[in-house]
């Protein structure tokens, strides 16, 4: 499947990219946290964040808004989503946030999980079904 996310300002993404990091950080020195999450989907994650700043970084120096697409296998992606879905719905996570963190990277976090949800749909019925279940689980959690 394709997962195309952006445009957005190169910053938001750098941004968000930064407090994914400390996030996954957080995971890997304190596992109690969150214990189902494993060390694999936290090298997937990591891997995603390293590709997603880069390029971010690139287009900050090129004066151009963030963009970035690529295909990613179905399955991968179904692995992500659940992990980020997972993720915020976890009070345990939550508490790692300030309130003025959650609201500033809130903007790209929607993008990030539309993307999936948007990428997801288009691929399977099978993938669509997982995207339409992923996107009842946030309703209450993220703007419209």
């Amino acid at each position: 499947m394709v997962l195309d996310l952006g445009p957005c300002p190169a910053e938001d993404a750098l941004d968000w990219s930064m407090f994914a990091r400390r996030i996954v950080v957080e995971l890997r020195s304190s596992p109690d946290l969150a214990p189902a999450v494993s060390p694999d989907l936290l090298d997937l994650w990591s891997t995603t964040i390293d590709q997603w700043s880069a390029a971010a970084a690139d287009c900050r120096r090129g004066g151009r808004p963030f963009r970035w697409a690529s295909e990613v296998d179905p399955e991968l992606a179904e692995f992500l989503l659940a992990g980020l879905d997972r993720g915020l719905h976890s009070p345990e996570l939550r508490l790692l946030c300030t309130d003025d963190e959650i609201e500033r990277q809130l903007p790209f976090t929607v993008l990030v999980l539309r993307s999936f949800i948007d990428g997801l749909a288009s691929e399977s019925d099978g993938c669509r079904q997982y995207a339409d279940h992923v996107a009842v689980s946030l309703q209450g959690l993220l703007p419209d």
